[in-house]
């Protein structure tokens, strides 16, 4: 059955909503720039607050060093690593080692009708496709998931993003088939508060 990660938890009740929901994965976005940001401190906090050990929390960060990414993991016990910048290859390895047994998930902006296309050799655990948009931050918007089909792409290691609702998401995973799909702004009433029931609505369609 598809994974469903619901990204951009800022607070606790949210956390335990989505988990409560189904939801398979949660995303705390360590970007300061970002409108979702957390500090560690408080991302601690609300991970205390799941008690559900299904739950993998996901940390997303933009460039970062990765003596910070280490200790962000460290301290909160992030079981995955978001890499939402423009990290190269050589980055990925390098952080790999440093966080051992910790996933990574690589993020690739579409751009309009641009190429998808993944290196090969990218030492990542999981892809993932966004919206392409200026500062690293989510759109929201969606992009042509059509691009994907007849593509020879890992879809068992492929998170879908960019634009999902609980009105499409239903059709992207028809379209894509991926291992998982991903939302922040599409299940939200405000920047960083989830709405409940978008939420469960999101995770049933998503699942169904």
């Amino acid at each position: 059955m598809i994974k469903v990660k619901i990204c951009g938890i800022t607070r606790p009740e949210d956390a335990r909503a989505a988990a409560e929901a189904g939801a398979d994965y949660l995303g705390l976005n360590f970007y300061p720039r970002s409108r979702r940001f957390i500090t560690p401190a408080k991302a601690e906090k609300i991970v205390r607050s799941v008690e559900s050990a299904r739950v993998k929390w996901t940390g997303v960060f933009v460039d970062e060093k990765i003596d910070r990414i280490r200790k962000i993991v460290r301290e909160t016990g992030l079981r995955l690593v978001q890499l939402h910048g423009d990290e190269p290859e050589d980055y990925c390895r390098d952080l790999a080692r440093e966080i051992d047994r910790v996933k990574i998930i690589k993020v690739f902006r579409i751009r309009g009708e641009a190429r998808v296309k993944i290196p090969g050799r990218f030492p990542a655990d999981y892809f993932l496709f966004d919206t392409y948009s200026p500062g690293y931050g989510g759109s929201g918007r969606a992009w042509d998931w059509r691009t994907l089909e007849g593509k020879k792409l890992p879809r068992q290691r492929l998170f879908l993003s960019g634009g999902l609702t609980p009105e499409n998401v239903r059709e992207a995973v028809r379209l894509v088939r991926p291992y998982g799909v991903d939302v922040a702004s599409g299940v939200e009433s405000l920047p960083g508060k989830k709405d409940v029931k978008k939420m469960r609505e999101f995770i049933r369609r998503a699942k169904s």
